[in-house]
């Protein structure tokens, strides 16, 4: 399988995209951190993360954590975008600091749009749509990629730590690939990271994606463990955790640093340590559980940032990983393609003529389908209910039970669904129209 984050592809085996890239599951264990978890945590619409257990020890520690975000301006945003939102709101209920990037450079170098219109779209499609759905503007930016100089500043540094060759097994760049493209990926990657640059320094950096987007974390979190100074591995002769120093300058002074990391957390003594300032290394002793490998990488990363002369140390970013909305027509959801989507500024009433004309996994005929059930799986009706009408986890049951039984037909459940989407679209609208005053106070103007 390939993955290509400007592709059309509409994925359907998530269990299989899991196994192919590495990617953990994403269940109870994970999201019963949350106090309140939401909806698209319990009903599976989140299936996978990377490191998501660095963000569950913030939450459980309430400790600093942030999320990064991202918008392509390049149409109007459907309920497909809505449903990145809603995670992105729910963290930051949770506690977390939100980060959104305008990809106007992107737009402009992989979709050949203006600045002009890039910017435009951002702030009518999307920001006062994320204002109306509930993202808190005192505790969120919003930023332009053209805009923000250490973004900039940031991936070029980055370029230097990737060659033609990772860029071109990450992404499937050829001969005929722009450079402005090729580029667009380290400043998606700077966009990520550089959130670790403000004062509140390294911590955990949640980044909420469709299974799309995955070179692109691949891409951060490489780069950022090129970036640090220290690298800690299990070693099979030591039978046990290895910290090493990278580089060949300071080793002793940054050995120092470490030593005294290792006894701020009371991980062994430094008489059961075998420290080599040759070799660069300290052999720690033993093997270490993942939440202690988890508290001794962050509290590097801030000595080292304390210590550095090179910026800040960074964090390799977490990552969730969401199920994709089928578009009404049975394939993608696409702002280009009005019938496939659901607008959050449709019209109530031409939202209601798309869903009810929307494909659906029913049978042939009413009979047949009372006698045999319906396939709510490959349903863009049933989806609009898992993602974003059931009123709670009890009423998606009924939708999905009724409709397998054949006790259920389409008409009347579309009927049902536009009962709940039309009131929530007026209300959303008028929340939007209420938004304006706010936009100033979330665009960060850097």
């Amino acid at each position: 399988m390939q993955i290509d984050p400007w592709g059309s592809t509409q994925y359907q085996d998530y269990g299989r995209l899991r196994d192919e890239f590495g990617i953990s599951a994403f269940g109870p264990e994970e999201w019963q951190v949350f106090d309140d978890p939401h909806p698209l945590f319990r009903r599976g619409v989140v299936f996978g993360h990377r490191d998501f257990e660095r963000v569950a020890d913030a939450v459980r520690g309430r400790d600093p954590w942030a999320v990064m975000t991202g918008l392509m301006p390049s149409g109007r945003m459907h309920l497909g975008h809505k449903m990145v939102l809603d995670q992105v709101v729910a963290h930051q209920q949770a506690g977390a600091d939100v980060h959104v990037a305008v990809a106007d450079f992107e737009a402009v170098a992989a979709r050949g749009m203006s600045l002009d219109r890039a910017r435009g779209l951002a702030i009518d499609e999307y920001v006062l749509n994320y204002l109306a759905l509930g993202l808190d503007p005192g505790r969120a930016e919003v930023y332009f990629q053209t805009k923000r100089h250490r973004v900039q500043d940031l991936a070029h540094r980055f370029a230097t730590r990737v060659n033609l060759s990772q860029m071109q097994a990450l992404y499937g760049f050829s001969g005929d690939t722009s450079i402005a493209h090729v580029q667009a990926p380290l400043i998606q990657a700077a966009d990520i990271l550089h959130v670790q640059q403000d004062e509140a320094g390294p911590r955990p950096v949640l980044v909420p994606v469709g299974v799309d987007q995955d070179p692109h974390i691949r891409l951060a979190r490489d780069i950022a463990q090129s970036w640090r100074r220290f690298n800690l591995v299990f070693d099979e002769g030591e039978q046990g955790h290895v910290l090493t120093v990278k580089g060949s300058e300071d080793v002793p002074r940054w050995l120092d640093v470490a030593e005294a990391v290792l006894d701020d957390l009371g991980i062994g003594t430094r008489t059961g340590r075998a420290r080599k300032d040759a070799y660069g290394r300290i052999s720690l002793g033993r093997a270490l559980g993942g939440r202690e490998v988890r508290d001794l990488d962050l509290a590097l990363a801030r000595a080292e940032t304390r210590r550095g002369e090179d910026g800040v140390a960074l964090l390799r970013p977490a990552s969730t990983y969401h199920r994709f909305m089928t578009g009404l027509t049975g394939d993608k959801m696409s702002s280009s393609r009005p019938d496939t989507s659901i607008f959050l500024t449709d019209d109530p009433d031409e939202a209601k003529r798309k869903l009810m004309r929307s494909v659906t996994g029913g049978r042939a005929t009413a009979e047949e389908q009372r006698r045999l059930g319906a396939d709510p799986y490959v349903c863009p009706v049933y989806e609009t209910y898992l993602f974003h009408v059931a009123r709670d986890d009890a009423h998606l049951q009924e939708v999905h039970d009724t409709c397998r039984s054949g006790e259920r037909l389409c008409g009347g459940c579309k009927k049902e669904a536009v009962e709940h989407l039309v009131p929530f679209l007026r209300e959303h609208q008028e929340k939007r129209a209420q938004a304006v005053e706010a936009v100033d106070e979330i665009v960060a103007h850097d």
